[in-house]
């Protein structure tokens, strides 16, 4: 294992999680169509459902609020599925990289296993109006937003069922996509944050110095990719030709750098990027052999330590 592997043990992780997110939605746009679909079934006529008849007697008014309603609870389902990533992109992040930071240093460097608080805490953004919350909710109010037009521009121009389901499709379908770059931008700015933390406790007893990894395809921003394999001292900052500074990916500070952004930072510790291979036939300089731990054997001690 190396800080390679382990970062892609964690996008596949981002992966699998925000299908969860494509469930809520495909869930939200059954339950809007039916929603119309009863419209049309009860106040159509030949197929067609006017502005008027459908908002008379304030029926369009409810049917609008029961949406609202039911897609703020859909919100808040999201916002718990991409909480729930971001403690488990930190804390798997944190514990493995310090796995590989202990091996290469061949020194116990007093690692323990975060708290909840101590995660919730180092997840939560500093900025308020950019934490989960806040995003969320401003794309909740857009979504809810778009799902009225979308309704009420159809009806006022005599569109059939049909028609106005492809354009609650289309809302949807943004929304969602909205929903999954926020899951993933925040997600790797936790990933990133976990190592950076890792990094600053073994650096403690151990040299560390950090290095740009970017993911080399097409879909790298070119500015990303000249920053690959730059490497500065451990409090250093990278300087992006976007116009971001920051102390990694994710954290440069600038809207151009940090969305989708999938780049990694790694560390060299000792002037060396850890490697488990390596380390199983390491010694402590002393002429001993350093009994070989895995991740779970090692994981399992610090939890020991913690008693």
């Amino acid at each position: 294992m190396n800080q390679n592997d382990i970062d892609k043990y964690l996008d596949d992780m981002i992966t699998e999680d925000a299908q969860k997110i494509d469930v809520v939605f495909a869930s939200r746009l059954k339950e809007i169509n039916a929603q119309i679909a009863r419209l049309y079934a009860k106040y159509s006529k030949d197929g067609q459902l006017t502005f008027a008849d459908a908002n008379k007697y304030n029926r369009l008014n409810k049917e609008m609020e029961r949406m609202a309603e039911e897609s703020h609870k859909a919100f808040k389902t999201i916002l718990t599925i991409v909480e729930a990533l971001a403690a488990k992109q930190f804390l798997e992040n944190y514990m493995r990289s310090a796995y590989l930071f202990e091996l290469e240093s061949v020194v116990n460097l007093g690692f323990s296993i975060p708290t909840a608080e101590v995660i919730r805490q180092a997840i939560l953004n500093p900025i308020a109006e950019l934490t989960l919350s806040a995003i969320y909710r401003r794309h909740r109010d857009d979504y809810v937003r778009q799902i009225q037009i979308s309704v009420a521009q159809g009806l006022q121009a005599g569109e059939d069922y049909s028609k106005i389901a492809r354009r609650i499709e289309r809302a949807t379908e943004f929304a969602r996509r909205k929903a999954r770059d926020v899951a993933r931008t925040e997600a790797h700015r936790v990933q990133v944050s976990a190592r950076m933390e890792s990094a600053e406790k073994a650096s403690k007893r151990s040299n560390l110095e950090k290095m740009w990894n970017a993911t080399l395809d097409l879909k790298t921003r070119a500015g990303h990719r000249k920053l690959d394999g730059k490497t500065i001292e451990r409090n250093g900052l990278f300087k992006s030709i976007y116009g971001g500074v920051g102390p990694a990916p994710g954290h440069m500070n600038n809207a151009k750098d940090d969305i989708n952004c999938r780049c990694t930072i790694t560390f060299k510790v000792n002037g060396v990027l850890p490697d488990t291979r390596r380390a199983r036939k390491r010694g402590n300089g002393a002429g001993e052999t350093i009994p070989y731990q895995t991740y779970e054997e090692w994981y399992k001690s610090i939890e020991e330590r913690g008693k």
